[in-house]
């Protein structure tokens, strides 16, 4: 292989996930990392094969990043202490909620509050929680391309979240909706009623309605488009003002504690909407209108099909509420 060269620089592609790194034979440790988002030169130095990132391409030209590799490893710089990684965790917070969607900082956020403080260098390698994992993966990289670490722990770490299959029974959901726990209850009732997603619900604004309809914005839908549903009686829910609520887990068990409900999370609810409305006679296409997955009209046809099934939706959420109401009006059962 041949030293690097701009030319060849410029037609290195970029990755659809994660990165990959081209190194330059001329020098040993200096090469260019591609990833979806932008190509950096790097250079690996030391005994410990330690990695600093030394700019962004085309910015930052071969020549000069070239030089500036010889130089570190001329000269290594001293090794900075690790940082501590609660400190470093807001930081990449902050820089997230620039950046990122606002259902995937909450995730970062629940996942890395539990790990405990300790020197960055000093974390555990053995975190088998996937939200977890997936989360410090990014932060690693985050550090990288800051030079605040250099190297990712995790890198090599597969992310397998388990596929869940958990169907809420009939008397599990009137259980749970006896539970009088505001405004987690009202949040809960609309999650069972629409089958929506929980950040698209706890972000309501009452803005987002317009006449008959809910139409949730693109920032909320994990689709990035906007999601219009129409207005039925699950709206007695519905706060006057965007509801003030952050104490899921606490709120979670206390509710699993009342409804003697266990083993369940609150995405759940979609699988029992779901198969409910299969029950009732709905047809799939329309169930997945409501709770905006498009795999029946995907691809040409959804690019042709452009009819909002806005009545066909109506008469499916009347249905499945109609369902729900003569559940919740019999007697609660004993759990």
């Amino acid at each position: 292989m041949s030293a690097l060269t701009e030319l060849a620089i410029r037609k290195f592609p970029h990755p659809t996930s994660g990165s990959v790194k081209h190194f330059d034979p001329s020098l040993p440790g200096f090469g260019i990392r591609c990833s979806a988002k932008g190509k950096s030169f790097f250079i690996m130095y030391g005994e410990k094969r330690r990695l600093k990132t030394l700019g962004k391409w085309p910015e930052l030209p071969l020549k000069e990043a070239r030089q500036a590799a010889k130089q570190l490893l001329i000269s290594p710089p001293l090794v900075p202490a690790s940082p501590s990684f609660h400190a470093v965790r807001e930081r990449f917070l902050t820089d997230c909620r620039s950046r990122l969607r606002p259902s995937t900082v909450e995730r970062y956020h629940y996942a890395l509050k539990e790990i405990p403080d300790r020197k960055l260098d000093k974390l555990p390698t053995e975190i088998e929680d996937p939200n977890q994992l997936k989360a410090l993966k990014a932060l690693f990289n985050w550090c990288i391309d800051r030079n605040i670490a250099d190297r990712n722990p995790y890198i090599r770490r597969k992310v397998r979240f388990a596929v869940r299959d958990r169907l809420l029974t009939d008397d599990e959901i009137v259980a749970i909706w006896h539970v009088d726990q505001q405004p987690f209850s009202d949040i809960v009732k609309i999650l069972i009623l629409t089958g929506q997603r929980r950040n698209q619900i706890w972000r309501f604004d009452p803005s987002w309605i317009n006449g008959e309809e809910l139409t949730f914005p693109s920032t909320v839908m994990k689709s990035g488009r906007a999601h219009a549903i129409p207005l039925t009686g699950y709206r007695a829910h519905l706060p006057e003002s965007p509801f003030s609520f952050n104490s899921w887990s606490k709120s979670k068990r206390r509710l699993d504690k009342a409804s003697g409900v266990t083993d369940w999370v609150l995405h759940d609810f979609r699988r029992y909407f779901s198969s409910t409305m299969a029950k009732l006679g709905v047809p799939l296409h329309v169930t997945e209108q409501l709770i905006d997955h498009r795999s029946q009209l995907s691809g040409v046809a959804a690019i042709y099909n452009r009819y909002d099934y806005l009545k066909e939706m109506r008469d499916a959420l009347m249905a499945f509420e109609s369902h729900v109401q003569n559940l919740v009006g019999k007697t609660r059962p004993t759990t």
